[in-house]
């Protein structure tokens, strides 16, 4: 069953009309007001030059004098909610799709950029350190969010920001330290790993998952330390700890087999996100600074082709040992995805695990970009999931902001989805017509 469906998308890539571009399936779920909006915030988000003029800041300044009904609609559509109680029907409309949750609590800190406290210039979301008090805080925050996966979508994940829990300058001197060949000196990590420990603990007992994202190359190698050591722990039975590699990254490629060949020599199994990555103008910028190599492939293209590279390795991986193997494809790039089934197909990987955990293959994007991507993929038979951020209003503003920076050439180039977003209300709209004619 699973060969003939991949088989029917393979087929249908090739046809005029992939399956992609089934409009009807894509928002079957979704009101017709729900898609009016979506088309309205995407049409936004194309001309949006006033945004990466914008600091998170900004808004939060600003944030107090602008009417609440005039950023609902953008909130609306990129977050689920304020609490679970607010996100649990959004996941309910999700799950009827067969669509799973990666939930994130996405308030922010509140942080002045001039104060000096961020050194690494990166656009999106870090945590700055404050007291040991406001990491245990962070901790409580990012178990919440693990038992909101347990309640709203029990086959999902929490997703985990590690320099939240500890402070960052810890994490990138034990970075330094292993990109020298040392071992991490003692008690470096102590705190951080202890929280860790406990977070994957309580996914484990729920029996959700965690996916640790990834962060600035200059606290990455300690991040990665840590999640070794965790899917060492829980990841023996089954999923429970998914690290992310960012392939824009020169050496991601390099870490990526080398932790494969880590996970099956000691048989615990491995489970990844990979992105093409969020980090890039501040990891140049700091490169620069500190008169280092550029971490960062140099071109859009070489980073979509390590991209595909470290894909078709992790398939190879999972086709040698099924069961052994999580992977989570990240990606709003219809192309990748594309591949990613032709090369599923190839190696006779099934489109969902029969066990129905979270082992296998995956596909996410985030909760309002590319739902034609996502709820096609599950509408035949692959495992989709949602990037589901939620929080309070005036917290979450900056972290859409960031977003929007991150995602600044994407939001650019939604003339696809916003095409079937209008095809599918004009059709609804002349169905209505001929239906009250009748």
């Amino acid at each position: 069953m699973a060969g003939r469906v991949l088989q029917g998308l393979r087929d249908a890539a090739l046809r005029t009309r992939p399956i992609f571009e089934d409009a009807s399936t894509a928002f079957a779920g979704k009101e017709t007001h729900e898609l009016a909006r979506a088309y309205a915030v995407l049409t936004g988000c194309k001309y949006y030059g006033f945004v990466d003029q914008l600091s998170p800041g900004a808004v939060e300044r600003l944030l107090p004098y602008v009417p609440r009904w005039a950023v609902m609609p953008f909130f609306s559509h990129f977050v689920a909610g304020e609490n679970e109680k607010e996100i649990a029907p959004v996941m309910r409309r999700l799950r009827s799709a067969k669509v799973e949750g990666i939930l994130d609590y996405a308030a922010e800190a509140k942080l002045d950029e001039d104060d000096g406290r961020s050194t690494s210039g990166a656009v999106a979301r870090e945590y700055a350190f404050s007291s040991e008090q406001a990491c245990e805080l962070n901790a409580r925050t990012f178990s919440q969010a693990i038992s909101a996966v347990k309640n709203v979508s029990p086959m999902g994940f929490a997703a985990l920001k590690v320099t939240a829990l500890g402070d960052p300058a810890l994490l990138e001197q034990a970075s330094e330290e292993i990109r020298g060949g040392e071992k991490v000196s003692p008690g470096v990590l102590t705190s951080i790993e202890r929280r860790l420990r406990k977070l994957a603990r309580q996914a484990s007992d729920l029996g959700v998952g965690v996916m640790v994202d990834a962060e600035s190359y200059q606290h990455q190698p300690a991040i990665d330390h840590m999640c070794k050591q965790l899917q060492r722990e829980f990841n023996l039975r089954r999923p429970i700890v998914l690290n992310t590699y960012q392939c824009y990254l020169k050496d991601s490629e390099r870490r990526l087999r080398q932790d494969l060949a880590q996970a099956r020599s000691e048989g615990w199994i491995f489970g990844c996100k990979l992105v093409r990555g969020a980090y890039m103008k501040g990891e140049r910028e700091r490169a620069r600074r500190l008169g280092y190599a550029d971490p960062i492939h140099d071109t859009y293209e070489d980073t979509s082709a390590n991209f595909s590279e470290c894909v078709d390795l992790v398939l190879e991986h999972l086709a040698e040992h099924q069961g052994k193997t999580s992977l989570m494809v990240a990606t709003h790039n219809r192309e990748s995805i594309e591949g990613t089934v032709r090369t599923m197909e190839r190696l006779g990987i099934p489109a969902a695990p029969r066990d129905g955990l979270r082992g296998g293959v995956n596909f996410a994007q985030l909760l309002g970009m590319s739902d034609y991507l996502t709820f096609s993929l599950a509408h035949h038979g692959l495992r989709a999931f949602k990037y589901v951020p939620y929080g309070p209003l005036g917290e979450v503003m900056p972290y859409l902001l960031r977003r929007a920076q991150e995602n600044s050439e994407l939001l650019t180039k939604v003339d696809e989805e916003r095409a079937l977003l209008l095809r599918e209300i004009f059709l609804r709209a002349r169905d209505a017509v001929l239906l009250k004619r009748a």
